[in-house]
C-alpha cells in the first residue's frame, strides 16, 4: 500500500474531509517537484541547457571551479523555482523532458540517475497531489494535460493514445495540448484532423472525413455490426462532422472548455470502438 492510500483510509476512518485550496494544492505539488529536479543542470547537456534559455529569453548563468576547467549552474532550477503560474509550470515540465538528459550509473552500473527515473517519480508526484494534472508518453514525447475523469482519462484517452499510428497520434496529443493551453478552436480542429487520419489507417484510403464517414458504415455494415448500433456510429460522426465544419475547420466558431472536453472524450470514444472492432 502506498502513503496516499494509507492516508485516504485514514481520513475515511476517521471521518475527516481535508480540504486544500488550489493554491496549496500546486505549492505542494511544486515543492515535490523541486525536490525531484533539484540537480537537473547537472544532467542536461550544455547544448540542451543553452536551448533552454533561448526559448524562455533568459541569461545563462555558470560558475567555475577554483582552476576554472569545469563549470556548473542552476539556470533550469532557479527557473523552476520562479514559476507560479501552474499552467506555465506544468509546460516548463513538458519542455525539461524535452531536453537531453543524461543518465548516471553508480560503481555497480545500476543507473542512479536517468529520465525514465525522473518520469517515474513525477508521476508519483501527480498522484499524490490534488492539482488536476495528468501525464502521458508516446514514442518517448512527454506530455501533460489537465486530469478529467479518472476512469474516463484512462479509457478514452491513455488508451487511444496506446494505439493511434503516428499520424493521427500527432493530432490527438496536438488537442490535448491546445486544450490545456485553453485553445478549444485549435484543440477541436486537431481532433477532426485524429479522426481523419485514424479512419484512412483503418480504412486505406486517402478520403476526406466526411467520405470515411460513408465507407466506415459500408464496413461495418459488411462486418455484420447490429444496425442500431451502426445508426449510433453514424450519427455521431455526421454531428461531429457537422459541428467540426461550422466552428473548428475555418477557425471562427464558438467553443468553451466544457465543450472540449466532450469532444475529446467523444473522440476518444468512436476510435476506441472502432480500433476494437475493424
Amino acid at each position: 500500500m502506498n502513503l496516499k492510500d494509507k492516508i485516504e483510509k485514514f481520513n475515511r476512518r476517521w471521518n475527516i474531509d481535508p480540504k486544500e485550496s488550489p493554491e496549496e494544492s500546486f505549492n505542494k505539488f511544486k515543492t515535490r517537484i523541486l525536490n525531484i529536479f533539484n540537480d537537473i543542470d547537472q544532467h542536461v547537456t550544455e547544448a540542451s541547457i543553452s536551448e533552454f534559455c533561448q526559448f524562455y529569453g533568459i541569461q545563462e548563468v555558470w560558475e567555475y571551479n577554483y582552476a576554472g576547467t569545469t563549470k556548473w549552474g542552476q539556470n533550469i532550477v532557479h527557473h523552476l523555482v520562479q514559476e507560479n503560474i501552474p499552467v506555465e509550470f506544468y509546460k516548463l515540465l513538458e519542455v525539461i523532458f524535452a531536453l537531453q538528459i543524461t543518465s548516471e550509473y553508480g560503481y555497480s552500473h545500476d543507473i542512479k540517475y536517468s529520465k525514465e527515473i525522473l518520469l517515474r517519480e513525477t508521476s508519483k508526484a501527480i498522484n499524490y497531489s490534488n492539482v488536476g494534472l495528468d501525464m502521458q508518453i508516446k514514442d518517448g514525447e512527454v506530455i501533460f494535460y489537465p486530469k478529467g475523469e479518472e476512469l474516463l482519462d484512462d479509457e478514452l484517452v491513455n488508451i487511444p493514445l496506446s494505439f493511434l499510428n503516428t499520424k493521427s497520434s500527432e493530432h490527438f496529443i496536438d488537442a490535448l495540448r491546445f486544450y490545456q493551453d485553453k485553445k478549444p478552436i485549435k484543440s477541436a480542429e486537431s481532433l477532426r484532423r485524429t479522426l481523419e487520419e485514424f479512419l484512412r489507417e483503418k480504412l486505406t484510403n486517402q478520403k476526406g472525413l466526411d467520405a470515411n464517414i460513408t465507407e466506415l458504415q459500408k464496413k461495418i455494415k459488411t462486418d455484420g455490426r447490429d444496425a442500431q448500433i451502426r445508426n449510433i456510429i453514424n450519427s455521431i460522426f455526421t454531428y461531429l462532422d457537422q459541428y467540426f465544419n461550422s466552428n473548428s475547420k475555418h477557425n471562427d466558431g464558438d467553443i468553451d472548455e466544457v465543450e472540449n472536453e466532450f469532444l475529446i472524450y467523444q473522440t476518444g470514444l468512436l476510435m476506441r470502438y472502432i480500433n476494437k472492432n475493424i
